[in-house]
């Protein structure tokens, strides 16, 4: 599936009106951010995952949740895994790519980053009895697991992939900083000193990398995957946002959904999409298949 070079943006398009028009709803999905940050920075553990909580037979697939670059298992799912459980699902949050700081994570190497995803999809088998995971990812989060499906041999653990705003083609370094800019501690983090020494993924995302060629030869979809993605054109991180989209190829199961294409009056950014209301009944859709 090919895409043109993703243009770097002024500020957060290059659309200067844009930018003034969508500054209200930058500041909401701020709010929401800095919010669902606070409550991670008191539990930075976030409670326990449901590894204790027996899978039942109208959910017999535990659902993995895998956060974005600058994200952790708390704050990046404070919203969805009550969701999910109020629905009777069993839910498992891992931690990823940690490097250098104590609190967020999606840092490191990416390669290494599905590694992680790889050892802890294998303990949740175990440990829970399941056949196969169902695995919700946000950001990189949504564009990560595709290598551990390809390359580290996780097609066949895998039911349903749904992909939030994934960055499944890169994105720009203009990207990555506005979603620096919007969560607590990552500008600072970033400023450090340099990018790929303080967070190693920062270079393999953006759209040009040679990781993101090697996860393109790889395949974007994985046969016996159904692959879901959910996207938002008011996406200022992932730009353009119709790079989140996966190919619709024979025979493999892809459905892109675009937020806007279901309520075109809702203007959620990048970074709020986990928490919305709208695209968490799409997760669930996806799961119920």
């Amino acid at each position: 599936m090919g895409f043109s070079t993703p243009r770097i943006p002024g500020l957060n398009t290059d659309d200067f009106t844009k930018d003034i028009t969508e500054l209200p709803h930058r500041v909401t999905a701020l709010t929401e951010v800095a919010g669902a940050a606070v409550i991670a920075a008191v539990d930075v553990e976030a409670g326990e995952d449901d590894w204790d909580v027996p899978l039942t037979g109208e959910h017999p697939r535990p659902v993995v949740l895998v956060h974005g670059t600058f994200g952790n298992r708390g704050y990046t799912w404070s919203t969805a895994a009550p969701v999910l459980r109020e629905r009777g699902y069993r839910v498992f949050r891992p931690d990823y790519g940690k490097y250098l700081n104590p609190v967020i994570f999606g840092l490191g190497d990416i390669r290494k980053s599905a590694e992680q995803l790889r050892d802890f999809v294998d303990e949740v088998l175990r440990r829970t009895g399941a056949q196969q995971v169902d695995i919700v990812g946000f950001s990189q989060g949504g564009m990560m697991p595709r290598y551990y499906l390809n390359k580290l041999g996780g097609g066949p653990k895998v039911h349903n992939f749904v992909g939030i705003s994934p960055s499944n083609h890169g994105i720009t370094a203009q990207g990555l900083m506005n979603l620096a800019r919007q969560i607590p501690g990552a500008v600072q983090l970033v400023e450090q000193g340099v990018v790929a020494m303080t967070v190693p993924a920062w270079p393999q995302l953006q759209h040009d990398h040679a990781f993101q060629r090697e996860l393109a030869e790889l395949g974007e979809t994985t046969g016996g995957v159904r692959h879901t993605v959910i996207a938002t054109a008011y996406d200022d991180v992932v730009t353009p946002y119709t790079s989140c989209a996966l190919a619709e190829t024979e025979g493999r199961y892809v459905r892109n959904i675009v937020l806007q294409d279901i309520d075109p009056d809702d203007r959620t950014p990048h970074v709020s999409m986990p928490y919305n209301a709208t695209v968490l009944s799409e997760v669930l859709a996806a799961l119920e298949s």
